[in-house]
């Protein structure tokens, strides 16, 4: 009986897309990010100044 042949396994192709599509994703997110901290510093702020409310409500000591 005759087996097929099955195909070869992608070698560095997969490894190397994937590391393109990382680097690109992260370099797009820092461009980002620099962006909103210059354009919308008081957004940011009022971001901070609620999350910092919800962690000092989350900490009172409730019975």
């Amino acid at each position: 009986m005759i087996r097929p042949r099955l195909r070869r396994p992608a070698r560095g192709q997969a490894l190397v897309e994937t590391s393109l599509l990382l680097a690109t994703l992260v370099g797009a997110l820092a461009v980002g990010g620099l962006w909103l901290v210059r354009a919308h510093p008081r957004m940011l702020h009022a971001i901070e100044m609620a999350i910092r409310g919800d962690y000092f409500a989350l900490s009172l000591p409730f019975p």
